[in-house]
């Protein structure tokens, strides 16, 4: 769990280093972005290096007693804090001010990482506030969130803020083959609908999600206006599948985005090992129905991240996608 376990970012750990040769550590941090890129990794990776015994530079040794109890995750003065359900509250707040009363346990620095601060409640909120206008000495604070904006304006003012960036997705690749032993094209196209991240690419199944996205374009490509009752029982399924809509609309736009690459920009695509059946869907529809498409489930998605019904968004799109339906995937 050192810096150098970090894949693929350079630029947040850069920082982070030369802030400790420096010995300018402020008392509060905040990194930001979509989960699984490695944001609480480096969290803990950070909490290690300032308490390790036998430093390495400014990165831990990974072998001292200390750094053992952080892998194991028993050291007494690094404390974490998650979602207690769906929210943050205000109890595991004020359980950590107790904490914090007092001086650290073992280590130079008392470490609290909050995970997924965009979940914490109003009242957990001001509690935290309270914590970083008046910061106890020898402790860090350490919250990960998706974005500012989810966070209060106070709590954003009061910590150095760390942005983290979806890791490229030719790294991702390269791990789901060394550690899934998945076909790069494979690893690729997973890389690319998971944006990204790390942690939900290794959680997939590729046997299995290679499978699921197969069916997902087989019944898409298969539905016809003509026949209304089996668009409306798909998009009832897919809007009661919440695990996994976000996925299915994301295969959904970049199928209709590679039929399109296809005409412009082969070496562009996505899905490579679906290329016979992209350069068959992409002849049997022009550029401006592509597009079109594509503005279809850009639309749907736009519509479900406002929280709109998830299934009459489905339905509107999949009677959209259906009227003119020329294609079929084989």
């Amino acid at each position: 769990m050192t810096f150098e376990s970090i894949i693929g970012q350079d630029r947040p750990i850069r920082f982070l280093t030369q802030m400790l040769q420096k010995g300018s550590i402020p008392h509060s941090l905040l990194f930001t972005g979509i989960d699984g890129i490695g944001k609480r990794k480096t969290a803990i990776a950070l909490g290690m290096a300032l308490n390790c015994l036998s430093p390495v530079g400014v990165s831990a040794c990974g072998e001292c007693l200390s750094c053992h109890k952080v892998i194991s995750g028993s050291h007494p003065d690094m404390i974490t804090v998650k979602p207690a359900g769906v929210f943050i509250k205000i109890d595991q707040v004020r359980d950590v001010s107790r904490e914090l009363r007092f001086a650290p346990l073992e280590g130079n620095k008392r470490i609290v990482i909050i995970n997924d601060a965009q979940a914490m409640n109003l009242q957990a909120s001001n509690a935290i506030l309270k914590i970083l206008e008046e910061p106890p000495r020898h402790t860090m604070l350490i919250l990960t969130a998706t974005q500012t904006t989810d966070l209060l304006p106070t709590i954003v003012s009061r910590c150095q803020q760390v942005a983290f960036k979806p890791i490229p997705y030719d790294k991702v690749a390269e791990v789901l083959v060394d550690l899934r032993g998945l076909e790069i094209e494979t690893a690729t196209t997973l890389a690319v609908l998971t944006k990204g991240s790390l942690g939900k690419a290794l959680s997939v199944d590729g046997e299995e999600w290679t499978v699921w996205r197969s069916s997902l374009l087989e019944q898409v490509s298969s539905f016809s206006t003509r026949s209304i009752q089996p668009v409306f029982a798909f998009a009832e399924t897919l809007s009661g599948d919440k695990d996994r809509l976000a996925d299915a609309l994301d295969v959904l736009m970049t199928w209709f985005r590679d039929a399109l690459m296809y005409k412009v920009s082969p070496e562009r695509i996505i899905n490579k090992d679906l290329m016979d059946k992209i350069q068959h869907a992409s002849r049997g529809q022009s550029i401006s129905e592509l597009l079109g498409k594509i503005e279809v489930v850009n639309s749907a998605q736009a519509a479900i991240s406002r929280n709109s019904n998830p299934r009459l968004a489905l339905e509107v799109m999949m009677m959209r996608l259906c009227s003119g339906q020329e294609t079929e995937v084989e």
